[in-house]
């Protein structure tokens, strides 16, 4: 087992070294630092940042946002992992900083972290300083690293990865503080928002346990007590995201992301190549190119480190690294193409959250450049013979020789530039000019590459709002037909700036939450299954039905073509065609008359069409005791936070309150002191019961699982302050 370095011969080293990865990040996103450019590229901006922006607005507001009412008629927002509000950047930051910047930095700061993680990792394994900084530039200069700012909680989730391996090597070490590190530094990953990369690192943890329990010696067991506080920092990492795991696992199973997770895809044989030309499937900015656009150049991570890995396998050098779990992570990271995801699937609890085997990437990447470090430690230590420098230039001249021969090896400058960079390295006697010949090629093979990934428009993008929202005078949800939907998969135009401003000014989900705007429809894979069912399968009957069903959904304006009589259509010169609906319903009304919900949605829907059932004054409602004749009352709402809601109903007789927001589990009804049951109407929405002379309800979001969570959580924190304060040996 490796030992770290003595702290007075690293101090020095890692102040340099976090100069010089400030440096680089500073010079790689100078142009958002220093200029005027924010990141827009996919979901960074089609979802994140009007989400983020959204909660943001809430949290300085003074509310923690457990449910958002401007999504989908109602949906939680902190139960959603990738609202990522369990994990202190994220609300520190959009307290204190303006949405645009909270989002800048958040991306800037995890790559910075990412880097640092890789750093004090490879260098409590022992490696030199220049070892470990070629390591940590390979992993987080790694293309897969750099696009993960597309989808920015997978960088944020990624940048964690290095420290949990870090941490655990404090653990294995029976290093002071080893049991603390562990369990924060996996509480954060949990955290930060994509939480099955957690579960996979947990998994890895587990690969790289079992590697050190068949590695070691019978003089140096890997002792019982060590796996214990492995284990037990895993259950407190956990325990604290219960303050969103609890919600998240109640919102799972009345989602419907199973449907949103048949979109994805495993990665094949094919994708190998682009460890080799990063962009053998096309780049995400050239005409020919159609996504995915998160796996793009999936597995490069840089030529050098590709020759420095496979040369270490030839020549046996791994001593540190283990291995042996590398070849099992390329297998799962291929795991559709070898069948091996349904097997895991089948046996492995867990498993059948993990929609992509491209999410085992991460973890490979951090291996490789682990092995690559290793390799280069020999090969930057030691003399060379001549046979081992004809093997050298044989090798880098096979790997750029066979790069060459894929369809985009270009520019053809940095490419050379790296080849002669990595063969002199291998010829040059002197350590130094080995190291910069190294760090040299490495640059020219990940720089160009990597900068041209950094896709970034003016912030004018998000700060000037869509033209369209100077003529939607009226509140009311906005709705997106389904052939809009399905065209805001793909964006189209000559050239990326035009097609994501063409996307803006059709005002695409979820841009109306960035604009203080509500939206039925919601670009997203955890929707509410039994609302977004209502809300798509109401329009498959009549034409009449169809309208109905927008009047009762509060729906007041349709993008895309829409066929009823009294629309009336919105003048302005955009892209894509606006209408109003006149006849829109208010979120909260009453009825006359309540019918007894059917077995199925499907089989009322048919019922209310045959009908002509008026979802103004008619619904369904679940409590078939509740079926009868009501009286009307004039009603008004009053949003008091995302959380709460007090509504007027004034009038006489019995009154049965409905709703187009969606029931869930932990909304209460207060009538004055008396709490009362809150109604499942039509199938999807919420309703109240109200008796004569009662004239005001008030609404609560306060589910029991989050009450759970966050007293679970909260624990967890006082036991880390104590651990960190009183410094106990664990």
């Amino acid at each position: 087992m490796s030992k770290p370095l003595p702290a007075s011969e690293g101090r020095r080293s890692n102040l340099i070294a976090v100069l010089l990865f400030l440096a680089l990040i500073a010079l790689f996103y100078q142009k958002v630092i220093f200029g005027n450019y924010i990141f827009v590229f996919v979901d960074a901006s089609r979802f994140f940042y009007p989400l983020w922006k959204w909660g943001g607005e809430a949290l300085k507001g003074g509310i923690i946002p457990l449910w958002n009412p401007d999504a989908q008629f109602g949906t939680p927002y902190l139960a959603d992992p990738q609202m990522a509000y369990a994990y202190p950047p994220v609300p520190v930051l959009y307290s204190f900083l303006s949405p645009l910047n909270a989002f800048a930095w958040l991306i800037i700061l995890h790559h910075l972290w990412a880097l640092l993680g890789f750093w004090f990792f490879a260098r409590g394994q022992g490696f030199s300083g220049k070892a470990s900084f070629f390591g940590s530039l390979t992993f987080g200069f790694s293309l897969h690293v750099v696009c993960s700012s597309w989808t920015p909680v997978a960088l944020l989730t990624i940048s964690w990865v290095p420290w949990v391996f870090w941490a655990l090597e404090k653990i294995l070490r029976n290093e002071r503080g080893g049991f603390f590190c562990l369990s924060f530094v996996w509480a954060m990953q949990l955290a930060a928002g994509y939480p099955v990369l957690a579960y996979l690192t947990g998994l890895a943890v587990g690969f790289e346990v079992i590697w050190k329990l068949f590695k070691s010696s019978t003089e140096n067991p890997l002792e019982k007590k060590t796996i214990g506080k492995i284990a037990l920092a895993s259950l407190s990492a956990v325990a604290y995201n219960l303050v969103w795991g609890l919600p998240f696992a109640e919102f799972l199973g009345q989602s419907n992301y199973q449907n949103g997770a048949s979109r994805y895809h495993d990665l094949n044989f094919l994708d190998l190549a682009t460890s080799l030309a990063p962009f053998d499937q096309g780049h995400p900015l050239g005409v020919d190119y159609h996504g995915p656009h998160y796996w793009v150049s999936t597995y490069f991570f840089g030529r050098p480190a590709l020759c420095l890995l496979l040369w270490g396998a030839f020549a046996r050098l791994f001593r540190k690294s283990s291995w042996g779990v590398f070849p099992l992570l390329l297998i799962l990271s291929l795991g559709g193409t070898l069948g091996l995801s349904t097997l895991l699937k089948a046996f492995l609890p867990g498993y059948s959250l993990v929609i992509h085997s491209g999410f085992w990437l991460s973890l490979l990447l951090l291996w490789a450049a682990w092995m690559a470090v290793e390799t280069a430690e020999d090969f930057l230590g030691r003399d060379k013979t001549v046979r081992q420098i004809v093997g050298w230039v044989f090798l880098v001249s096979a790997i750029f020789g066979v790069t060459f021969l894929f369809k985009k090896p270009l520019p053809l400058g940095a490419f050379t530039l790296s080849y002669v960079c990595l063969v002199l390295a291998g010829v040059v006697p002197s350590i130094r000019a080995r190291w910069g010949l190294l760090m040299a090629a490495l640059v020219f093979s990940l720089g160009s590459a990597a900068t041209s990934l950094n896709i970034l428009l003016d912030r004018s993008y998000y700060e000037a709002p869509p033209k369209v929202l100077s003529k939607l005078n009226q509140e009311g949800r906005l709705f997106f037909s389904p052939p809009v939907m399905r065209s805001a998969a793909v964006l189209h135009g000559a050239n990326m700036p035009e097609a994501y401003e063409a996307a803006k000014q059709k005002l695409y989900p979820d841009w109306p939450l960035a604009c203080g705007r509500e939206e039925a429809p919601l670009y997203n894979t955890l929707q509410l299954k039994h609302s977004f069912a209502w809300a798509f399968q109401a329009f498959g009957y009549s034409l009449g039905h169809s309208r109905k069903a927008l009047d009762y959904l509060d729906i007041r304006y349709v993008f895309g073509k829409a066929q009823f009589k009294g629309f009336k259509p919105i003048a302005w010169d955009g892209p894509i065609e606006v209408s109003e609906n006149p006849t829109a319903c208010p979120k909260w009304f009453t009825v006359e008359r309540s019918f007894a919900a059917g077995k199925n949605l499907e089989d009322d829907f048919a019922l209310a069409n045959r009908s002509s059932m008026d979802y103004r004054k008619e619904c369904f409602i679940e409590d078939g005791f509740n079926e009868e004749k009501y009286q009307n009352r004039k009603v008004q709402a009053f949003p008091v936070s995302p959380n709460q809601l007090r509504v007027e109903a004034k009038g006489e007789g019995k009154a049965l309150l409905i709703s187009s927001e969606t029931d869930y589990p932990g909304w209460k009804a207060f009538v004055g002191k008396e709490e009362r049951q809150v109604e499942l109407i039509n199938h999807a929405f919420r309703g109240v019961v109200m008796n004569s002379g009662e004239e005001e309800v008030h609404f609560y979001f306060v589910p029991l699982t989050f009450r759970i969570g966050l007293f679970l959580s909260m624990l967890i924190t006082a036991l880390w302050c104590g651990l960190f304060l009183g410094r106990v040996r664990v």
